[in-house]
C-alpha cells in the first residue's frame, strides 16, 4: 500500500513536467557576438501575458520550459530595439537564432559614469560602439578613430598600421571624398567596423575596410554648423554646413564643405650614385602649397517600408591651388666640374569632379535582402606648370609645361543574400565597372611630350556563405574577377594590354565567449597601380630629378593570414602577408646620363611582412589610459650595386599611447604620444619619430555647442625621414611637414542630422582616381 502511495505521488508531482516542452535559443547582435544578461519573456499569444521568462547565460544561451500552446517571444536589452517573435509549442524546440539591432532612440538628459567598453572582436574585425562611451565625447572623426587599437595619424592621413591608407564606407557605401568624412558629425555614429582582412564581398584590392554606421532620427529639419581654425606656420580656415529635412517617407539632404588652407612641406635630399663617376648630390627644396575647395552634396530618398527604399545622390568638388617651390642643387662628381643650381617652380592646378549614385535596398521579412546600386563620375584635372633655373654661370633656363586627364567611370553592383534559420546565411553578388581616361603632358619647347589613353573594364562576381553554431561562426566564399586593361601612347605608338583572370577565396573561423573572443582569417587581395602612373610620361622636377610613368605595370597578389584575440582588457593581432608582384616607388640613374636620377613605380618579385600589436585598455576612475604596441618586420630583396642583392633590415616598432582625462565641469582632455623606431618597410629605411597632441573639449547647451581647442605636434617631432640603396643609389631624405598646430573648432548643432542609407558601386577605381584627395 505505500508503494502504491509513492507511486502515485510522484505521477502527480511529474505529470506537469512531462506536460511541458523544452525550449532552446541563442542571442547575437548585429555583428554576430553574443549577447549576454537579454531579458526573455514568453507571452500569451491570445492576451499577451506573461507566462514565464529567461535571461541569457555567457555564451548567449537561454532555455525554459512551455506548455502546448502558442506563444510570443519577446527579447528586450537597454540600448537595443525590442525583438518579438511567434512560435508554436507542441515539442522540444531550438529555436534559429535571434539578431537583435541597435536601438535608434536614445534617452535624454541621462549622464553615464560608469565606463563601458567600447570594442569588441568578431568574425570580420573590431567593432566600436560609439553612445554612452569616450569615444563620443570626440571632436573629430580623426580623434575617434585614433582611439581604436592599430589604427594612427601620419600627418594629416589616418593609415592602418601595416595595411597602409583604409578604405571608408558609411552604412555600406563606399566614401569618394575626403569631405565627406569631414562633414560627419560624431553624435551621428552609432558604430565603426574596423576589418583588417576583408572578405570576398568588398573588391579585392581593399586591404584594409573601415566601416562606418550611423543613426536614424526621426522627422523634422536638421541643420548643423561647424568652423575650424588653425594656426601652425600659417593660417588654415575650414568652414561645412549640413541639413536635412526628413517627412514621412521622404529623406532630403544637402551639405557644403568649404576649405582654405596653406601649409610649408619642406625636403632634404642627400643623394649619392655611384657609376662611372660618383655623382654626389644635395637638394634642398622649400614648398609652399596653397589649396582652396568647395564641396557639396544633395540628395533625396523614398522609403517604401523601414526595409525598404530608393535613394538618388550627387556629390560635386572644385578644388584649385598652387604650388611654389624655391630648390638649391649642388652635384659635385670624383671627377669633372661640379654644377650649382638655383631652381624657382610654380605649378597651379585645378580639378573638378561630378558623381551621381542610384540605389535600391529591399529587405524581405522572410530572410531575403537584396541591393542594386549605380554610379557615373567624371574628373577633370588641369596643370600649369613654369620652371626656371639659374646655373653658377647666372645662365637662366626656363621651362613651361601644361598636363590635362579626363577620366569617365560607370559602375553598377549587384548582391542578394538569403538567411536561413538554421542552415546559415548565403550571399551572391555582381560587380561591373568601367574606366576610361586620357592623361596628357606637353612641355612648350620640348620633344618629350605624352598622351596616354586608357581603358579598364572590370567583371565580378562573388558567392559566400556564413553560419553560426553556439559560440562558433564560420565564413567562407569565393570571387571571381576578369579583368581587361588597355594602355596606349599615341604618340609612340606604344602599347599594353592586359586580361587577368582571378580566383580570390576568404575563409574565417571566430570563437567567443564573454570573456575571451578569437578569430582567424585568410584572403588572397589585388592591388592595381593607381590610373595616375600607368602612363609614359616624364615629369620633369629639376636637372637632375625627373618622375615617370610606367606603361608595363602588373597587378601585385597578396596572401593575407590573420589572428586576433580580446580578452578583458587585453588585444592581440598578428598578421602576416605575402605579396608577389609588390608595387614599390623606386629610382634609378638614367642610362647615358647617370647624373639624372627617374624615380618611378615598378613591380618586384616578392614581399613578405609580418605585424604582431598589442592593445591594453583598461580604466582607473577619471582615467581612460590605452597602450598600444606594434612590431612590423619586413622580408624583401631587392638589387644592390654590382649586381648584388639587398635585404630589409631592422624591425619597425611603433608605440601608441592615448590618455582621456574626465574632468570636472564636463571637461574632457586627451594626450595622446606617438613614437616610431628606426627600421624597415619595404626597401626603405625609416627614422625615429615622436609626436605628442593635446586637446581639451567642452560641451554647453544640452551638448548642442561644442568647444574644442586642440595642439598637434607640440614637440615638431614627427618628421619623416629615411633611407634606402637601390641598385647604385644611395638616397636619404628629410622630410618636415607642418604639423605642429594649433586648432580651434566650434560646432552648434540645431537638431543631429538624419543620415541618408545610401550606396555606391564605384568602390576602388574612384581611389585609384585620388578621389580622396
Amino acid at each position: 500500500m505505500k508503494k502504491i502511495f509513492l507511486s502515485v505521488m510522484c505521477c502527480l508531482i511529474l505529470l506537469p513536467t512531462y506536460g511541458q516542452h523544452s525550449i532552446k535559443g541563442k542571442i547575437i547582435d548585429s555583428e554576430n557576438a553574443v549577447m549576454p544578461m537579454v531579458n526573455v519573456a514568453f507571452l500569451n499569444q491570445s492576451d499577451s501575458t506573461l507566462v514565464t521568462g529567461a535571461v541569457s547565460d555567457s555564451c548567449g544561451v537561454y532555455s525554459a520550459s512551455l506548455d502546448v500552446g502558442s506563444y510570443i517571444i519577446r527579447y528586450s536589452y537597454l540600448g537595443y530595439e525590442t525583438l518579438y517573435k511567434n512560435i508554436l509549442v507542441n515539442a522540444d524546440i531550438t529555436l534559429p537564432i535571434a539578431r537583435m539591432e541597435f536601438s535608434q532612440t536614445e534617452l535624454e538628459g541621462v549622464e553615464i559614469t560608469a565606463y563601458r567598453k567600447p570594442f569588441k572582436l568578431n568574425r570580420d574585425g573590431i567593432t566600436a560602439d560609439v553612445p554612452n562611451t569616450i569615444l563620443a565625447k570626440q571632436t573629430t572623426l580623426n580623434d575617434l578613430l585614433c582611439k581604436i587599437p592599430g589604427i594612427q595619424q601620419r600627418g594629416d592621413a589616418i593609415e592602418v598600421i601595416g595595411k597602409g591608407i583604409p578604405t571608408y564606407y558609411i552604412n555600406g557605401r563606399e566614401v569618394t571624398d575626403q569631405t565627406e568624412l569631414n562633414n560627419l558629425a560624431i553624435d551621428q555614429i552609432q558604430s565603426v567596423r574596423l576589418m583588417t582582412n576583408p572578405d570576398v564581398r568588398y573588391h579585392s584590392e581593399q586591404r584594409a575596410v573601415i566601416e562606418i554606421k550611423t543613426k536614424r532620427l526621426g522627422e523634422g529639419l536638421a541643420f548643423n554648423v561647424s568652423g575650424n581654425l588653425l594656426q601652425g606656420n600659417h593660417f588654415s580656415q575650414n568652414y561645412r554646413m549640413n541639413g536635412s529635412y526628413n517627412y514621412k517617407n521622404w529623406d532630403f539632404f544637402f551639405s557644403y564643405n568649404y576649405d582654405r588652407g596653406k601649409k610649408d612641406s619642406d625636403l632634404d635630399i642627400y643623394q649619392q650614385t655611384q657609376s662611372d663617376t660618383i655623382w654626389n648630390l644635395t637638394n634642398l627644396s622649400q614648398k609652399q602649397i596653397f589649396n582652396e575647395s568647395h564641396a557639396y552634396t544633395g540628395g533625396v530618398s523614398y522609403h517604401f517600408s523601414p526595409e525598404s527604399e530608393v535613394g538618388l545622390k550627387y556629390e560635386g568638388k572644385y578644388s584649385e591651388g598652387n604650388t611654389s617651390s624655391n630648390e638649391t642643387l649642388s652635384m659635385i662628381p670624383d671627377k669633372g666640374v661640379s654644377t650649382f643650381i638655383k631652381n624657382l617652380s610654380d605649378v597651379s592646378d585645378k580639378s573638378v569632379s561630378n558623381h551621381f549614385n542610384l540605389y535600391y535596398i529591399n529587405d524581405w521579412k522572410n530572410g531575403w535582402k537584396m541591393n542594386v546600386f549605380g554610379d557615373y563620375l567624371h574628373k577633370t584635372d588641369r596643370s600649369r606648370g613654369n620652371i626656371r633655373e639659374w646655373e653658377s654661370d647666372d645662365a637662366e633656363a626656363s621651362m613651361d609645361y601644361h598636363r590635362k586627364a579626363d577620366w569617365d567611370l560607370f559602375a553598377a553592383k549587384f548582391s542578394l543574400s538569403y538567411e536561413t534559420e538554421k542552415a546559415g546565411t548565403f550571399s551572391l553578388g555582381y560587380d561591373f565597372s568601367h574606366t576610361s581616361g586620357t592623361d596628357y603632358i606637353e612641355y612648350i619647347r620640348a620633344l618629350n611630350n605624352g598622351r596616354t589613353r586608357n581603358t579598364e573594364l572590370k567583371n565580378s562576381l562573388y558567392l559566400s556563405y556564413d553560419y553560426t553554431w553556439n559560440n562558433l561562426s564560420l565564413g567562407a566564399g569565393l570571387r571571381y574577377e576578369h579583368i581587361r586593361s588597355d594602355l596606349r601612347e599615341t604618340n609612340d605608338s606604344k602599347s599594353q594590354n592586359q586580361t587577368y583572370h582571378n580566383f580570390l577565396p576568404s575563409v574565417s573561423l571566430s570563437y567567443n565567449t564573454e570573456s575571451l573572443q578569437q578569430s582567424l582569417t585568410y584572403s588572397i587581395h589585388t592591388e592595381r597601380p593607381p590610373f595616375g602612373v600607368m602612363n609614359d610620361n616624364a615629369v620633369y622636377t629639376n636637372r637632375f630629378t625627373y618622375q615617370k610613368g610606367n606603361l608595363y605595370l602588373k597587378q601585385a597578389l597578396t596572401h593575407d593570414l590573420n589572428y586576433m584575440l580580446f580578452y578583458k582588457f587585453l588585444f592581440f593581432n598578428l598578421n602576416y602577408t605575402c605579396t608577389h608582384n609588390p608595387l614599390v616607388t623606386a629610382f634609378y640613374s638614367m642610362p647615358g646620363n647617370s647624373a639624372v636620377t627617374v624615380s618611378y613605380m615598378d613591380n618586384f618579385d616578392k614581399l613578405h611582412n609580418l605585424t604582431g600589436m598589442i592593445n591594453l585598455q583598461y580604466p582607473v576612475k577619471w582615467w581612460i589610459p590605452s597602450l598600444t604596441l606594434t612590431c612590423m618586420k619586413t622580408f624583401f630583396d631587392y638589387p644592390g650595386p654590382d649586381g648584388s642583392m639587398l635585404k630589409s633590415g631592422r624591425p619597425l616598432m611603433i608605440l601608441n599611447f592615448n590618455n582621456s582625462f574626465t574632468l570636472p565641469s564636463g571637461f574632457l582632455l586627451s594626450a595622446d604620444f606617438n613614437y616610431g623606431s628606426r627600421g624597415y618597410y619595404q626597401l626603405y629605411e625609416s627614422k625615429s619619430y615622436t609626436s605628442l597632441n593635446l586637446s581639451l573639449k567642452k560641451s554647453f547647451l544640452d551638448d548642442r555647442l561644442q568647444l574644442s581647442l586642440d595642439g598637434y605636434d607640440l614637440f615638431n617631432k614627427n618628421k619623416i625621414r629615411s633611407a634606402a640603396r637601390l641598385n647604385d643609389i644611395i638616397m636619404n631624405s628629410i622630410g618636415k611637414e607642418d604639423t605642429r598646430k594649433v586648432g580651434f573648432t566650434v560646432t552648434y548643432r540645431f537638431r543631429t542630422e538624419r543620415t541618408m542609407n545610401n550606396r555606391s558601386a564605384a568602390e576602388n577605381e574612384m581611389s585609384r582616381l585620388n578621389m580622396s584627395e
